[in-house]
């Protein structure tokens, strides 16, 4: 074998392994409408609205 087909081999292998890793071991990102995102959308409206109610009122002069 010349050396020229072990790096072109090399090469390809390289490329296809990194083709195959980013097809097979992606995660799945989390879509807005997904049922936890949701409840996590509503737990930060929730506390929203305690903060309101539990912050400070500022001096008044």
């Amino acid at each position: 074998m010349s050396p020229r087909f072990v790096v072109v081999a090399i090469v390809v292998a390289l490329v296809i392994g990194l083709v195959a890793g980013r097809a097979l071991f992606t995660s799945p990102h989390p879509r807005p409408t997904h049922p936890e995102a949701a409840a996590q959308d509503d737990a930060a409206a929730a506390a929203s609205r305690a903060m309101t109610f539990t912050q400070p009122k500022a001096p008044q002069k």
